[in-house]
């Protein structure tokens, strides 16, 4: 489900028509689609001026997190919005100019709203979007969130030695990185755990749970524990209620996450007489940053370097303000 925001009504018209065919649900009051948000997968803020006041309520409705719903902000082109809205985690928030609404919102959402339907894969894929891990590590989140495109349906590995088998490293040394590096308080066994699960249950219509046991290497008494230990419900319930254990990993990520909320980035400081506005970028941690350098933006037209930061913001400070 998609929650959407808007503050004014000719966005929201826009909006609706444009995403008629999804499971949409409109508001125009903030508390409301706040609640909203609860059970949705992505949602979307239409802001007519994002100011700094807006910028702020959006930081308090969508909290940093690795399995939390993703942001797409809907605003009207220009430097001064770009500037606010350049600290916003970039693998969660995404910047839609109203000017380019009709052919890029609906692209956004086919590229970020699929991996919401399965959350461990989405954890996999902040973890290796946004943070510097050791080379092990991000083989390790490969293996468990079963990210590799060679073979999305396999099994995630059964142990922490099978996993690190699979990654060529020792399993103390891989314990170790997984300590240092990633920003979840458990151990890598107990997301093996829930990997094992999630997977099986996805396969369940397809054979029994005997066949899914042995295909992963354990028992089925092992699969009846995770089951009974991590989603609180036995196999048949989770097969049941798929969206169960699902809710119920998110809630386990939520808890065991040490994601801290980022710092609100100062104003840039102009100087007087200084009529070049420098705006102050943030690398691979701005929104507008990994956002180029993943390909989103469109540089302007007779640009020698494509998809560029630069070339984006000049096309902002050729909006004004």
């Amino acid at each position: 489900m998609i929650a959407f925001y808007s503050d004014t009504r000719d966005l929201r018209d826009r909006i609706e028509r444009l995403l008629a065919g999804s499971e949409l649900r409109s508001t125009d009051r903030r508390d409301e689609f706040q609640a909203l948000l609860a059970e949705a997968s992505v949602g979307i803020a239409g802001l007519r001026r994002c100011s700094a006041a807006d910028v702020a309520w959006l930081r308090t409705v969508f909290v940093p997190g690795l399995a939390e719903p993703s942001c797409v902000v809907v605003t009207p082109l220009s430097l001064a919005r770009l500037q606010r809205l350049r600290g916003i985690d970039s693998s969660r928030c995404h910047v839609v100019w109203a000017g380019e609404l009709g052919g890029r919102l609906v692209r956004v959402l086919d590229q970020i709203e699929p991996w919401h339907h399965d959350p461990i894969r989405l954890l996999g894929q902040r973890l290796l979007r946004d943070r510097s891990l050791h080379w092990s590590v991000a083989k390790a989140v490969e293996q468990v969130c079963t990210l590799s495109d060679d073979s999305p349906s396999s099994p995630p590995p059964s142990s922490v030695v099978d996993l690190a088998r699979k990654v060529d490293i020792t399993p103390d040394a891989l314990r170790r990185y997984w300590r240092e590096e990633v920003p979840l308080e458990c151990g890598l066994k107990q997301l093996l755990s829930w990997a094992l699960l999630m997977w099986g249950v996805r396969h369940r219509a397809h054979a029994k749970w005997e066949v899914i046991a042995g295909e992963a290497g354990v028992r089925r008494r092992t699969l009846e524990r995770h089951s009974s230990g991590l989603a609180g419900c036995t196999l048949a319930e989770a097969v049941r209620e798929p969206a169960q254990v699902k809710r119920r990993f998110r809630e386990w990520v939520t808890e065991v996450s040490k994601v801290d909320r980022p710092a609100i980035p100062p104003p840039p400081v102009q100087h007087p007489g200084d009529s070049r506005m420098r705006p102050q970028h943030g690398g691979s941690s701005s929104i507008f940053g990994a956002a180029a350098a993943r390909g989103l933006w469109a540089p302007l037209p007779g640009s020698r370097r494509r998809n560029t930061l630069p070339d984006y913001v000049a096309q902002a400070m050729s909006a004004g303000q």
